[in-house]
């Protein structure tokens, strides 16, 4: 793909890519910026660069303006896949989370990567997203938000049939971060001028798998007071219910503490 080339409005500290001289002007429209990778250069040096845009330093998170090239029948944008994109990453953020961080991350991630790859997930959900990405064989997903946030994706993953496409990371934003904190992610995230080193970060990050369980709970009637199972004559009965009980205090005890913790030792210790 070349470059696209966007007059003026440079930097003050703006240097040109070729000479490495001071290029821009504060008084008039000067100088070249390439809006995908960056590059400032003189318009006698433009010449000089390679034709062919690089895309910048988030380049393999980067879906190229040219893989989307046509519109499907409802009216939304269908992405091709170039053999240069292996593992673009899809970009969900939860506009509402934290104080307005939300709002400030999608700004700031629309600015690093192609904005059709970025999506508020509180206007429209996850599906449009994922649709855009389907076609991919490989492709990675940010979820900025909290724990809410990751689910509502995973299901929509489920729902489509795309667990062996995608891989899923988080940035903790507002609360409920306790998935982002198991998986090393911190428990929260409010610098967005950190973003160019997080999707570095992720770029290089690792894989865990993740097992998720459907719970479907039913309420049934216990006694209204347990006898003393030794004279009573329901004595099984009685004592099957009190294992019962002392299994869900042991349980409840078991996700207080991986839900208190920050120290992964401890919530995997609880958790066996």
């Amino acid at each position: 793909m070349p470059h696209q080339w966007l007059e003026g409005n440079l930097s003050v500290s703006a240097k040109c890519t070729v000479c490495e001289k001071t290029c821009g002007s504060v008084l008039r429209l000067q100088d070249w910026q390439c809006l995908w990778c960056k590059a400032t250069v003189h318009s006698s040096c433009k010449d000089l660069l390679p034709k062919k845009c690089p895309l910048g330093q988030c380049k393999v998170s980067v879906i190229p303006p040219t893989a989307l090239n046509s519109i499907d029948s409802d009216g939304f944008w269908k992405a091709s896949c170039p053999p240069s994109c292996t593992s673009p990453l899809l970009v969900f953020v939860n506009s509402k989370s934290g104080d307005n961080q939300g709002v400030k991350f999608l700004r700031r991630f629309k600015q690093l990567l192609n904005p059709a790859q970025v999506f508020d997930i509180m206007n429209g959900g996850p599906h449009l997203g994922l649709r855009l990405f389907q076609k991919f064989d490989t492709f990675r997903i940010l979820v900025c938000g909290g724990d809410g946030s990751v689910g509502w994706v995973l299901s929509e993953i489920d729902t489509l049939n795309l667990h062996k496409q995608c891989q899923l990371g988080v940035l903790p934003l507002g609360t409920g971060n306790d998935l982002a904190r198991v998986l090393g992610w911190g428990s929260a995230c409010d610098d967005d001028t950190q973003l160019p080193q997080i999707l570095e970060k992720l770029e290089r990050a690792g894989t865990k798998m993740l097992d998720r369980w459907s719970i479907m709970v039913y309420e049934t009637k216990l006694p209204a007071q347990l006898t003393d199972p030794c004279t009573a004559p329901e004595a099984n009965e009685d004592c099957e219910v009190q294992q019962i009980l002392g299994y869900e205090d042991s349980v409840a005890a078991h996700l207080s503490q991986i839900l208190s913790s920050d120290q992964h030792s401890v919530v995997i210790s609880s958790a066996k």
